[in-house]
């Protein structure tokens, strides 16, 4: 069974298929971070093996929901991870057999949770657009969100990738599947990934709409950019890198902007404020919970 629902939802959905689940089944989520590990965890136990992609295997450009979609790239391999950890290849050959993309099996699923992607890269974008030293370009409604991505972005984005870095290793499982983002887009500094980015033609055509309706320009309330990548994502990363005691004074900073810039949807499960993504135990319980 593929979960491939917003953030928001996995909790919703795993509540519905709870009672349907059975030792026999495979249970995932396509993607399987912002929390997805943790929550099926929590609410699935061991009935079953769950897994989780640490990326979605294709860009999709646009769709009718429930009726078709266009695929705009597919990527060269994704990396999934499995609880218990030890399901990690069987899964990844089946996933590669049923997807047709070359699929990777990851040592823990803590891998998968800490997915260097999303729950970064589009917070990064924000900030640099509308942070204290924000880029925003004057006098426009919109801005095409990865074409026209520019060096302040990417200087953001590897600040939260050296956090995320450093906080990894302090953590008690395996997680070198979390690759460094320069690496992940075979870049050198931070020049080259601009352009690495500029240039993924799969992502183009994503326009941010710009709200200036307020006192200050800031991207449209309802950007899933805010209440999916930064109240679940962003916010999922640095509470487990928390547990770790690690330092993240600048996702810690982005998050307070975000808190500060504009009333949360309320779509998100712990939008607006910092939260373990546990409700609180200890480093070890949840490296446990997803052994």
């Amino acid at each position: 069974m593929l979960i491939c629902v917003t953030h928001d939802l996995i909790r919703s959905w795993l509540d519905r298929i709870a009672p349907f689940v059975t030792a026999n089944m495979l249970v995932g989520g396509v993607p399987g971070f912002g929390g997805f590990g943790v929550l099926a965890a929590q609410i699935l136990g061991r009935r079953c093996v769950l897994f989780g992609t640490q990326r979605v295997p294709f860009v999709v450009r646009r769709h009718v929901s429930g009726q078709s979609v266009e695929v705009g790239g597919i990527r060269r391999q994704t990396f999934v991870g499995t609880i218990p950890a030890h399901a990690a290849r069987p899964v990844a050959e089946l996933v590669a057999e049923t997807l047709g993309v070359r699929t990777v099996p990851v040592s823990h699923y803590l891998n998968i949770e800490l997915s260097p992607s999303n729950s970064i890269v589009n917070p990064a974008r924000l900030y640099a657009l509308f942070g204290p030293n924000g880029t925003c370009p004057e006098s426009v409604n919109s801005i095409d969100f990865f074409k026209e991505w520019d060096l302040d972005a990417t200087n953001a984005l590897l600040r939260m990738d050296d956090e995320l870095q450093k906080g990894r290793a302090l953590l008690p499982r395996d997680t070198s599947f979390v690759a460094p983002i320069l690496l992940q887009y075979d870049s050198n500094d931070a020049h080259t990934l601009t352009d690495r980015i500029r240039r993924l033609a799969a992502l183009h055509g994503r326009p941010l709409v710009i709200d200036r309706s307020m006192t200050r320009t800031v991207p449209d309330p309802a950007a899933s950019y805010l209440w999916e990548d930064l109240d679940i994502g962003l916010t999922t990363v640095r509470d487990i890198l928390h547990l770790a005691g690690a330092q993240t004074q600048f996702m810690d900073a982005v998050l307070h902007w975000r808190y500060e810039l504009l009333p949360t949807s309320g779509r998100a499960p712990w939008a607006g404020r910092p939260r373990v993504v546990l409700g609180g135990g200890s480093l070890e319980e949840l490296a446990s919970a997803l052994d």
